[in-house]
């Protein structure tokens, strides 16, 4: 057993026991764990602002994308359009994102962040990256690649704009 609690194979022949059942229903649970735990204090704050987690969402991706469509957003964050449009809306009323109009098409209206979004969206991301930090000195390089290789693994190829 690691640290974590979680048995670990230590032989070729047991190669495959992570495919059992039983071993998916342990890495879902530690997941939606770990995500409460990340975000946490992230939404202290968040409701602090009359914000929530959408909108978190909204500004992590507008900063890891600026220019990025409402129509992307859609795709990645698998939400209405009705919920999306909500959501800007709020996000425009702080002045914590702008959504411009492209030059050269004007149905495309690209989103960014305002100084005060870039602000916020810092702060929140400062959080997650301390949580994150700290999980990633225990397990290890190794274990921190493998991680990624699962999450990239989980997302769809053509959905996130990330990649």
């Amino acid at each position: 057993m690691n640290s974590r609690g979680m048995d670990v194979p230590s032989s070729a022949a047991s190669a495959h026991l992570y495919l059992r059942e039983d071993r998916i229903r342990q890495s879902y649970e530690a997941m939606m764990l770990a995500w409460r735990i990340m975000n946490a204090e992230c939404e202290i704050r968040l409701r602090e602002k009359g914000l929530g987690s959408a909108h978190h969402r909204i500004l992590f991706l507008t900063a890891a994308h600026p220019g990025i469509t409402p129509g992307a957003l859609l795709n990645s964050l698998g939400i209405t359009k009705q919920s999306l449009g909500r959501a800007l809306g709020d996000l425009r009323e702080r002045r914590l994102l702008i959504q411009e109009e492209d030059r050269h098409d004007r149905r495309r209206r690209p989103l960014r962040l305002t100084e005060a979004g870039e602000q916020l969206e810092r702060e929140l991301f400062l959080i997650i990256r301390d949580v994150m930090t700290r999980a990633y000195r225990e397990a290890g390089m190794s274990a921190v690649e493998g991680y990624r290789r699962v999450l990239t693994a989980l997302q769809p190829p053509e959905e996130y704009p990330g990649r």
